[in-house]
């Protein structure tokens, strides 16, 4: 799977977490949200994040001082891109505030949830990637006696998923999974658990999945349906 990435919000509102909800609920992203810019400065020189998302303007602290204290030498997250979420009307003051630009973007809060994960993509060096709402059945043996679970993916790849709303499996467990794409393709193959989701980070309860190999063809019209998606 991806190399997992660090993301740490600030001062976001509810409505806005919420139209973010899909981009963070990456398997490959862990999220930590805070509501103080000071809070978040405190945390970001102690921890690292590869993206700070934060609404403009900082509740708590003026912008060139927040980006100046998580940029500083010794700070952990010194090479953090930040991307700024603002009202139309303040987006040029927000830019105005910003001095490193090949690491900053800023956006109208109310650009669409695909503008805004392909820049936190670019920011992180990843693909976008959107995540639909898929059901999922995982086929589990246990001991004498074969399961089966209903799930939700919430984040989709070729190489795994983070999937919600099943029981919490162990990680190692073995699953035989089988999900429709929304153009009504079947995927089917074995997979593994390889971690649980940190609701408290990641504001999504579940566990991730990485696939270990395909039925015929279904790895191909995977990759295929991901391609399409990204464009």
């Amino acid at each position: 799977m991806e190399e997992e990435k660090s993301i740490l919000t600030v001062a976001l509102d509810k409505e806005t977490s919420e139209r973010l909800r899909p981009l963070l609920a990456r398997t490959t992203f862990t999220v930590q949200a805070v509501e103080q810019a000071s809070e978040a400065a405190v945390l970001a020189r102690h921890q690292k994040y590869d993206l700070v998302i934060c609404r403009y303007p900082l509740p708590d602290m003026k912008l060139r001082e927040f980006v100046a204290t998580i940029h500083q030498d010794g700070s952990l997250s010194a090479e953090a891109s930040l991307m700024l979420l603002t009202i139309p009307e303040m987006e040029s003051e927000a830019r105005s505030g910003i001095t490193d630009g090949g690491r900053f973007l800023v956006f109208s809060g109310q650009e669409s949830l695909g503008t805004l994960d392909r820049g936190a993509a670019h920011l992180l060096g990843v693909a976008p990637r959107h995540s639909p709402r898929i059901g999922t059945s995982l086929r589990v043996q246990f001991q004498d006696r074969p399961e089966v679970f209903e799930g939700w993916v919430v984040n989709l790849s070729v190489s795994g998923m983070l999937i919600k709303d099943a029981p919490m499996l162990p990680i190692g467990t073995e699953c035989v999974f089988e999900f429709k794409l929304p153009n009504g393709e079947k995927i089917r193959g074995l997979g593994e658990v390889v971690r649980h989701a940190q609701p408290r980070r990641e504001r999504v309860a579940g566990f991730a999945v990485r696939f270990k190999n395909f039925d015929p063809k279904c790895r191909e019209t995977l990759a295929a349906w991901c391609d399409s998606e990204r464009r």
